[in-house]
């Protein structure tokens, strides 16, 4: 029987080594005066999030080897179409429409899109929207997008 190198392994090394390369750049970020954080506390944290679950789905890949690709479940779905092109729309209209509206409608279309009801959406995405820019704004004073609310 031929050993193959597992997908899952070679997707966790190219994880880690992303993540490590992310972690070096933000360590060598300056600190900005009169900030409590700098702008590299995000970039460090999720570096050194991607490099360690990186490595962890590396050792998972060599550890878990019962599932077949045959039986794998498919990599592109509609689901993820969907959440990849709402990014892109996301990524294109948050200059213009802002963090707070164009948060809003990402949010309300990935929930319609994983199955959940509009009332939910509706309910959920504003709240969630808005505490994230708070935190991001007032926590940690990173200004985010305003677009046409100013």
């Amino acid at each position: 029987m031929r050993q193959t190198f597992p997908l899952d392994s070679a997707l966790g090394v190219v994880f880690a080594l992303g993540g490590a390369a992310i972690l070096q750049q933000a360590l060598t970020m300056q600190t900005l005066p009169g900030m409590n954080v700098g702008p590299g506390l995000f970039p460090s944290i999720v570096g050194a999030g991607m490099a360690i679950m990186g490595v962890a789905l590396t050792i998972q890949g060599w550890v878990v080897r019962d599932t077949p690709e045959d039986d794998a479940p498919p990599l592109v779905t509609w689901f993820a179409i969907g959440v990849v092109a709402s990014l892109i729309a996301v990524i294109l209209a948050m200059p213009y429409l802002g963090f707070l509206v164009a948060g809003t409608l990402f949010s309300v279309g990935v929930v319609l899109l994983s199955g959940g009801k509009w009332l939910s959406a509706v309910i959920f995405s504003p709240i969630a929207t808005t505490t994230i820019y708070f935190v991001f704004t007032a926590a940690m004073r990173v200004p985010l997008p305003r677009g046409i609310l100013g």
